[in-house]
């Protein structure tokens, strides 16, 4: 049963992401991947992430697909034209690989190629409307495929700082369902009960809501996240639990078990994020409720 099935008759969806590596030593990324599967529906791997240079989420998406995982294969519109990003997703149905979703892509300051160039020629919304044409026969111009594919995408909820910002989230959410999205990925969820509220306040948005749950690695990360990223929240009660623990790495993959499975009532999945330490998914699969 491939993802898009299984949207539609799990209650509660698992998704692990997995980095590619920067080179094409793929013996760590394989074993991480192994270790995971038939434990999650389906493996999302990021895009050129952070504009650091590494293996395209393309060539890793088809890599876990041979290793028999379900990959959902995401494309940056910071990198790509419209014309290479049509030219990808048809890319990306030939391999086998069916699951998508864009992002805008993190500003190339971030990355480690800073004289690169962004391009930025479509959203992520009008992504969503280029794989929808597609997959009725037409590309953007038009023009007759010979062949139409098929898609299940997916779309992201940008992160929100107060309840007009999360009034606007709804509504991007709801469009993007109507241009075409069958999942929605959240931000990092670090605080249930705001969470629950802004899903009791977004309703049935037409689609899954898989939220993201990104393992904390140290009391530094956690404060930088506080500093740097609007509208993400770690409150100091978990902080100080993360200090106080005496194997602080797994007291980190205990919360993040912990809110898996706080998030079980509210949405439709979690998205298990672990930016580098793949190694530690197996660990937080076993700290979930059975």
């Amino acid at each position: 049963m491939g993802f898009a099935d299984t949207l539609g008759s799990k209650d509660f969806i698992l998704i692990a992401e997995m980095e590619t590596p920067k080179g094409v030593d793929l013996s760590g990324f394989v074993a991480n991947a192994n270790h995971i599967k038939g434990r999650v529906d389906a493996v999302l791997v990021p895009d050129l992430s952070h504009a650091v240079m590494r293996l395209s989420a393309l060539g890793g998406a088809v890599t876990l697909k041979q290793q028999g995982l379900d990959p959902i294969v995401q494309f940056s519109c910071r990198d790509r034209n419209r014309l290479a990003l049509q030219g990808d997703l048809l890319a990306a149905h030939v391999l086998g690989v069916a699951n998508v979703m864009a992002v805008a892509g993190e500003p190339i300051e971030m990355g480690d190629h800073l004289e690169a160039k962004a391009v930025g020629d479509l959203t992520p919304a009008q992504f969503l409307e280029a794989a929808q044409s597609l997959g009725q026969g037409k590309d953007l111009a038009g023009m007759e495929l010979k062949g139409a594919p098929k898609f299940c995408a997916g779309a992201r909820i940008e992160p929100w700082a107060d309840q007009a910002e999360a009034q606007v989230r709804i509504g991007e959410a709801k469009a993007a369902v109507d241009s075409g999205a069958a999942f929605l990925v959240a931000p990092p969820v670090f605080a249930l009960d705001d969470f629950g509220a802004f899903m009791q306040k977004a309703g049935d948005l037409g689609a899954p809501v898989i939220a993201s749950v990104l393992l904390l690695k140290s009391v530094g990360m956690a404060r930088y996240i506080n500093q740097n990223l609007p509208g993400m929240n770690i409150r100091e009660e978990t902080i100080a639990r993360i200090r106080q623990a005496s194997n602080r790495p797994d007291e980190c993959v205990k919360i993040a078990a912990e809110t898996v499975d706080g998030l079980r009532p509210l949405c439709g999945g979690a998205l298990l994020v672990t930016t580098g330490w793949e190694k530690r998914l197996p660990d937080i699969l076993d700290a979930l409720q059975k």
